[in-house]
Formats: C-alpha cells, structure tokens, sequence
C-alpha cells in the first residue's frame, strides 16, 4: 500500500462561505436533530489529514490499517480534519475509500455522485474509513470535497485551515461529502 495517495479535510460555520460560494441551499440550513445519546466521543474515529511532499498528495484516513498504510508510505501527518463515527449508525453511511492504480490517488467519498466519479475514472474500493451523516445533525459540520485537475488530486476537509490550503494551491470545491463532528 506504499504506492497509495490520499485525500482529506473539514470546516465548522460554513454557511456563509457556502453561500459565497453559490453551494445550492446555503443559508437555509434547517435546525438540526439533536445528536443520539448513543453516539458519544468514545464512538467516534478521528479523521486524520496525511501529506507526501514527494508525490504532491493527501491523504484522509479514518482508521488505524490506513494511518499505518499512510506513514508506511512516507506521509507526514498534516493535521486532524475532525472525527466520524467508528459504527454505522442511523443517519450515516459511510465513508468510502477507493483507489487508483493509474493516477497512484486515494478517494474518499460518501456520495452516490462521489462514487459513480471513482467508477468511472477507475477507481476501485480500498475499503471504509469512518461513517458520516447525510444530513447536519447538531454538533457536525460540513466535509467538503475538493479537486485539482492540474495535479489530479482529490481531499475531503472540514477545517478552515484546510478550506484555506485548499483554495491557496488551486483546488475546486465540489460538495459536501457529509457531516462530521469538528476537531
């Protein structure tokens, strides 16, 4: 798995920016269900944000196996996106990783428009980082999906910093991937 690339990221309040952005339905958030008492911060799995300066890439992992595979293959950890559900849960689905022989690229999503992309570009499925909520369940925000065409990279982030990173080095918001609790 040192061949692999990743992708990664979050943000909290991003309504306005949403806005700005001309994302469909920012700004008419409606009030959020209140979160399950059964999803607590012991069911919840860190998503981590991983770097390879030498291939120019990211890398999200939600799970142990993937942050071994991420320092195996020389990524240097970049920062904590934010945290998801370690379990499936009612509301959520998961978080899928695929994997792209040919561009070396990881791929995180969890939309169905997300997945039908990785088919078609020739991704295949690496496995299951986490599970997200469809929908803004109180005490989430937004992981935003993100893409470069130049250097054919992908990253989901939920942090400002990475929103910030993201826009510096030429990357494209595409949607929102799901909702996750904020770091």
């Amino acid at each position: 798995m040192n061949r692999r690339r990743p992708v990664g990221m979050l943000l909290a309040g991003m309504t306005t920016i949403a806005a700005g952005l001309g994302l469909a339905g920012a700004g008419t958030a409606q009030a959020a269900p209140a979160e399950p008492a059964a999803v607590a911060a012991a069911a919840r799995t860190p998503l981590f944000l991983w770097w390879n300066a030498a291939r120019g890439d990211n890398f999200t992992s939600g799970n142990a196996a993937e942050e071994q595979s991420a320092i195996a293959a020389n990524y240097s950890l970049a920062r904590q996106e934010g945290s998801a559900l370690a379990t499936q849960d009612p509301g959520t689905v998961p978080l899928y990783l695929f994997w792209s022989d040919s561009r070396e690229d990881n791929f995180s999503t969890a939309t169905t428009a997300g997945i039908d992309s990785a088919h078609a570009a020739g991704y295949t499925l690496a496995g299951i980082e986490a599970y997200v909520y469809t929908s803004q369940v109180s005490g989430t925000v937004p992981l935003y999906q993100f893409w470069n065409g130049a250097l054919g990279d992908n990253f989901v982030t939920a942090t400002q910093a990475g929103i910030n990173s993201a826009f510096a080095a030429g990357y494209s918001l595409v949607r929102v991937e799901g909702y996750v609790y904020p770091v």
